[in-house]
């Protein structure tokens, strides 16, 4: 039979996991000052906020050894890694001081905070000090309000938003319409070219050229990476509907595979992590090998997602055809089942394919969205009794941690 194998620890639980999260209050200073604008984050961490990098050097640099070994040359999972989509910062409730040291990756789902502030040094301290990864998020709408086609100034869109402004802008003088009729006007007429031009440009031409709209459309997530220093990008695939190019499996294809020469496993940069976050079948099995997870949306409403199980993972384990388990994260609602002490959030993060008895290698992992309200004790609105903030989590990384898993490249027999 194939031997079990443990998961992988760094110099013991103990040093990491034990004493890193629920006795956080020794690692983590409330700063007294307000925010910190005009110092730069390094200072910051020096025991003005977040952390205090002197008293714990030999700490910090093995909490980052052990971020560092989750994952494999490829970027995939080589351990079960924990995830939190994070928002409503801006406020001294939700921190990022407060995130549970454990926790891998931080998905900014509330964008990236502004520069200088208190925010995004707590951000980077996270990234530079505990090891964690920092992700960017997008919904997949290009055209929804505009706001990402505008972003990117997509020749198509571009083009016949300002032609349409021009030939009408006399309407608005003469009364006949609005400035606010004519920008949205306008607005739906740079739509409907930008549809129309992926429509007639779905996949790369004869040379291997990608359709323009598809390298503009890319252009503002290749640049917040740069920008910002972030470790990847989510793509959340929730097209608007008929109209949008990403709608259109093919355009959408198209697409993942343009920004996977520059992140993802198949790039030069496989540690820059590309990632579909989707409710079902993360589409075609050929983005499987051109990403490193699929954020598997398990989620419910008030009563909480189903339970993780062997469904959720496919038996096929040639990466080259499919997605994998050590690919795929399961994930639940935290926003909706805070207040019922997170869904099945714990659940999710024990088990394992191994556990029902299968030969495979273990899940990519677990993650929260919105799971900055694990932070609520009883008195903030969660269930009656909880103990300590991110408990759910804590717990939840504790027991993944523990459950053993098979080994699915290993030869080895008892």
């Amino acid at each position: 039979m194939i031997m079990k194998k443990s998961l992988y620890i760094l110099m013991g639980a103990a040093l990491i996991l034990a004493s890193c999260d629920k006795d956080v209050k020794s690692l983590t200073i409330t700063p007294t000052s307000g925010v910190h604008e005009t110092e730069t984050w390094a200072e910051f961490i020096q025991g003005t906020g977040t952390v205090n990098t002197v008293r714990d050097e030999a700490y910090y640099q093995n909490l980052r050894e052990w971020k560092k070994a989750a994952f494999d040359k490829d970027g995939i999972a080589a351990r079960s890694i924990s995830y939190i989509f994070f928002a409503d910062y801006g406020s001294m409730a939700f921190r990022f001081a407060d995130i549970p040291d454990s926790i891998d990756v931080i998905n900014l789902w509330g964008g990236v905070p502004k520069f200088g502030s208190l925010d995004y040094q707590e951000m980077k301290a996270c990234q530079q000090v505990k090891g964690m990864k920092l992700v960017g998020c997008r919904i997949t709408r290009l055209l929804e309000n505009n706001s990402w086609v505008m972003e990117a100034e997509v020749p198509s869109f571009m083009k016949a938003y300002e032609k349409y402004k021009n030939d009408n802008m006399g309407k608005v003088l003469l009364g006949k319409m609005t400035e606010q009729e004519l920008e949205s006007a306008a607005r739906d007429a740079g739509s409907k070219a930008c549809a129309d031009d992926a429509a007639a440009h779905k996949t790369v031409d004869e040379n291997g050229n990608y359709p323009e709209w598809v390298v503009y459309a890319a252009k503002p997530i290749l640049d917040e990476i740069e920008r910002y220093g972030l470790d990847g990008y989510d793509l959340d695939y929730e097209p608007m509907g008929t109209g949008d190019p990403f709608n259109d499996d093919t355009c959408f294809a198209t697409f993942v595979k343009y920004l996977a020469q520059f992140i993802g496993p198949k790039s030069s940069s496989p540690e820059t992590l590309l990632i579909i976050d989707r409710n079902s079948g993360a589409g075609s099995a050929e983005f499987a090998p051109l990403c490193n997870f699929w954020v598997y949306q398990k989620y419910g409403g008030k009563g909480g997602a189903s339970a993780a199980n062997q469904g959720d993972f496919g038996s096929n384990l040639d990466r080259e055809a499919g997605w994998v388990p050590a690919q795929i994260i399961v994930t639940e609602n935290v926003g909706d089942t805070y207040g019922e002490g997170c869904g099945v959030l714990e659940q999710m993060a024990a088990f394992q394919p191994s556990t029902v008895g299968q030969q495979y290698g273990h899940k990519g992992g677990f993650a929260s969205f919105h799971g900055q309200r694990d932070w609520r004790l009883e008195a903030d609105g969660a269930e009656k009794g909880k103990l300590f903030r991110y408990q759910h989590h804590i717990m939840g990384i504790r027991a993944q941690q523990q459950v053993e898993y098979y080994n699915a490249t290993s030869t080895e027999t008892e």
